[in-house]
């Protein structure tokens, strides 16, 4: 039996978690996907690892902590997510 997330599954945990550890006072899916999440959202370095350790251990992946300055959005966090579930090592931004 395959257990590997779907990509929606990341998604919408993702959010979640980011609208929880940030603070924000929107839902889930409302959310600017391509937010800078410390200019828009004023993330700080303490709550950026907050989501990353959330995401760490409620999706059972490894997103590297010296990662987290280079996701400057939901949406790169998301990719970068879905990257990691598929194998890949190195976060490409395109």
């Amino acid at each position: 039996m395959d257990t590997k997330l779907s990509d929606e599954t990341i998604r919408q945990v993702t959010l979640e978690i980011v609208v929880d550890e940030l603070e924000l006072d929107v839902e889930p899916d409302e959310v600017n996907m391509t937010a800078n999440l410390i200019d828009e959202y004023e993330a700080d370095s303490l709550g950026l690892i907050q989501v990353l350790a959330r995401v760490n251990k409620e999706l059972a992946i490894r997103l590297p902590r010296e990662e987290v300055g280079d996701l400057r959005t939901v949406d790169e966090m998301i990719r970068r997510i879905i990257q990691i579930r598929d194998g890949a090592e190195a976060f490409d931004k395109g």
